[in-house]
């Protein structure tokens, strides 16, 4: 299958995104169909400290020179969809987010992202080592090809491919739980483990809380740098909510509903809340229970649910809106009318539903708030 590419078009990834995120939003379980059995293997190998060395090593070479191999094992385990729409929508992201995150983090650029999309219906991604990322196909229909939610799905995993989550996890858990059982008879010449066996094993391994959080903050700065809507990752976890209140969570967010390793999806909602207030200089926010948006402490609107979303969702991406215009020190510009949009300059901030306030209203609260 052909390797999807940029700057020089390979595009080389890293962990896993914990809505699940592999080492991140969710977690892909090993299949039945894959390579081999821990349980079938037992206690058969005795650990050595030289055979740990052996792990340690592989783990090197697969998050470094060998991280295409990898790549190519992981494509072939997982499955690559070839929709044209959704791989150019996830193009589109990488170049974004990639760019912003060079901005900080110039490395970024010497060890592109590898990418692929998988075709997993739960809600999920992953990076793993050598900064090998895939987004399942169910994370696109989830949230309706949302850019702004997915590249929020996406700027997440690669917070842990740049801060080495995936690799650290997996020498932790690998030398001490994994290599009884597995080194010896799933070494590759007798010197390296196995790329199947690594792709199996590494792609959720080592996640923790502490990680979870970190890729929560610091992708909400790659996002912002990149242009996207402030208010998608709480959007995003809002809707994650709604669908759970439903009754849609089993199977579709099996790794978010573990709490050892992942924090609650209210708390990263309001997490990313706060920052929704924090990013428009403390003028814009959104009350949890109600939906009301306010600027300056004032009321401004309480949008209905519309479009798939519930009111809430709705309130967070508009008050994304609202942060991008007030995060600027400058003078903002008179709200307006633009055919049925409520502008300020040229920036949209809402196009009111049926049930909403009038664009009018709108238009003459926002005015009178600034």
């Amino acid at each position: 299958m052909k390797q999807r590419t940029f700057f020089r078009k390979s595009v080389i990834g890293a962990g896993v995104l914990a809505l699940g995120f592999s080492v991140g939003i969710g977690v892909f379980q090993p299949t039945t169909a894959e390579a081999f059995s821990l349980g079938k293997i037992g206690n058969a190998v005795v650990s050595t400290a030289a055979q740990q060395e052996k792990v340690v090593k592989s783990l090197e070479y697969y998050e470094n020179e060998g991280r295409n191999e990898l790549f190519e094992q992981l494509k072939s385990s997982d499955g690559v969809i070839e929709d044209s729409y959704l791989n150019e929508e996830l193009d589109r992201i990488m170049t974004r987010l990639t760019s912003s995150i060079a901005k900080s983090e110039p490395s970024v650029m010497n060890k592109p992202y590898n990418y692929f999309i998988n075709p997993q219906t739960a809600f999920n991604a992953y990076c793993s080592l050598g900064h090998n990322v895939s987004v399942n196909a169910g994370v696109f229909s989830f949230v309706d090809n949302d850019e702004d939610k997915v590249a929020a799905v996406v700027a997440h995993e690669l917070v842990h491919g740049q801060k080495k989550h995936p690799i650290n996890g997996a020498k932790k858990k690998l030398t001490v739980e994994f290599v009884q059982k597995v080194v010896g008879s799933q070494m590759n010449s007798g010197s390296r483990l196995a790329v199947d066996v690594v792709a199996t094993n590494v792609k959720a391994t080592g996640v923790t809380k502490p990680n979870e959080w970190e890729a929560d903050n610091i992708a909400f700065t790659y996002l912002t740098e990149a242009g996207y809507n402030p208010g998608a990752p709480a959007a995003l976890w809002q809707r994650v909510i709604d669908h759970m209140g439903k009754g849609g969570g089993k199977g579709l967010f099996d790794d978010l509903l573990n709490p050892s390793t992942h924090p609650g999806e209210k708390e990263r909602r309001d997490n990313y809340s706060k920052k929704i207030t924090e990013y428009s200089n403390n003028k814009v926010s959104v009350n949890s229970a109600t939906g009301e948006i306010k600027i300056n402490n004032k009321p401004f609107m309480k949008p209905v649910a519309a479009a798939n979303m519930s009111s809430l969702e709705r309130s967070y991406l508009i008050a994304g809106n609202l942060a991008v215009a007030y995060h600027g020190k400058g003078t903002l510009s008179t709200a307006s009318n633009d055919d049925g949009v409520v502008r300020l300059g040229d920036l949209s901030i809402v196009q009111p539903c049926a049930g909403d306030t009038s664009v009018d209203e709108l238009v003459k609260v926002l005015n009178g708030i600034q």
